[in-house]
């Protein structure tokens, strides 16, 4: 009994192993064995195939990397079907990548007629031609791009160093005429001079940055970083003037809360921090910006024309308190505002802690000092929100 059992178990084994090498049709019975397995292989690959789908480019192109890598270090002459397959796939994935990085449209047209010959190659060769036009194609677009960039970069260069000219001539104006008034402005025009210095030293290295070939894109890198270095420079000195200029520039004014600041005058007031003011206007515009929602505004004493705040709008996404036409008294308080008045026969009173720039005609009084306010440039505008 026990060999009968041995006998019936190596013959169910020697069953085993046949069928593991013998192909599914070999051994296909009428009992439909043949179909199940051909729809078991359907299945199989049409899971694979959505599985592929759902993969991103970069992983398709990771998997097709791996696959061909693995292929060609046991066969790096790539003569088997198996390694031709495998080529093929990472060459298409390669082009997927590419397509999906430079999002252009003549290239992705030029790239996929190239996927057509991959799908057609039947040679080893035929291959290697597809692959050194794919090669091509990206070194063209490497090129594009690095000149666009550079060109971008240049462009914003000469934006900020036609910006500094512009404001070296505005800081040379106001020094001429702070010496006019009879003002010591030595160290103002030795800064103005370094500063002019930074400008032209940059204007030179953007100029010798130039366009090159993709070899010459590193000496224009390092020159264009040395302008940028140059324009640092230049706002750094351009501080330290600022500084300086704070305490002769006339109708600037900064409350340090002791004492308060009396105005007269026909313009423009723009006042931040934390103030209390009152003033009369005629025919104003008043703009209110509370930055820290606690502002209290009477505009009983005077009348406008229009006001967001009737019409419901001037909490929608933080905007400003606007009033138009307005004439009369008005009181305002808070701890964090943005005030800008622009209007006629101003007469204002400030008091706390923050800045107030006084633009027109008209004077201004801070702790018995008395000064004129700021005549406006002549490019000078003010953004008024609606």
């Amino acid at each position: 009994m026990k060999n009968k059992i041995m006998k019936i178990f190596l013959c169910f084994a020697i069953m085993m192993m046949l069928t593991s090498i013998v192909p599914a049709s070999a051994i296909a019975g009428s009992d439909g064995l043949q179909e199940r397995v051909q729809d078991r292989d359907r299945i199989n690959a049409t899971t694979m195939e959505q599985f592929r789908q759902n993969m991103t480019v970069r992983e398709r192109y990771g998997e097709a990397t791996e696959n061909f890598l693995r292929i060609k270090a046991n066969n790096s002459a790539l003569n088997t079907e198996e390694a031709m397959e495998a080529a093929k796939e990472y060459l298409n994935s390669t082009i997927d990548i590419m397509i999906d990085t430079l999002e252009n449209e003549e290239y992705t047209e030029e790239l996929t007629a190239i996927k057509d010959d991959v799908a057609e190659a039947t040679t080893r060769a035929e291959l290697a031609e597809a692959a050194r036009e794919v090669r091509e194609i990206w070194r063209e677009a490497r090129e594009e791009k690095a000149a666009s960039a550079a060109n971008s970069v240049n462009n914003k260069m000469t934006a900020v160093i036609r910006t500094s000219q512009a404001m070296a001539l505005r800081l040379e104006n106001e020094i001429m005429r702070m010496e006019a008034r009879g003002e010591d402005v030595t160290e103002l025009e030795g800064l103005l001079e370094q500063y002019n210095a930074h400008i032209a030293e940059a204007e030179q290295y953007q100029k010798q940055a130039g366009y090159g070939n993709v070899q010459g894109q590193m000496r224009s890198v390092q020159n264009m970083r040395q302008a940028g270095m140059s324009i640092r420079q230049a706002n750094g000195v351009l501080e330290e003037m600022l500084v300086e200029l704070k305490q002769y520039r006339e109708g600037l004014v900064t409350l340090t809360g002791e004492g308060a600041l009396s105005a007269e005058g026909n313009g423009v007031v723009v006042l931040s921090g934390d103030v209390t003011m009152s003033f009369t206007a005629d025919n104003a515009t008043l703009v209110i910006k509370d930055m820290a929602g606690d502002a209290e505004v009477d505009t009983g004493d005077a009348t406008y024309g229009y006001s967001n705040i009737d019409a419901g709008n001037s909490d929608v996404d933080n905007r400003a308190y606007v009033y138009h036409n307005l004439t009369g008294d008005v009181m305002i308080e808070g701890s964090r505002l943005i005030v800008t008045l622009r209007g006629t026969d101003i007469s204002l009173d400030a008091e706390g802690s923050g800045n107030v720039v006084l633009t027109g005609e008209g004077t201004y009084e801070v702790e018995g000092v008395e000064k004129e306010w700021a005549a406006p440039e002549a490019n000078d505008t003010e953004d008024v929100e609606e």
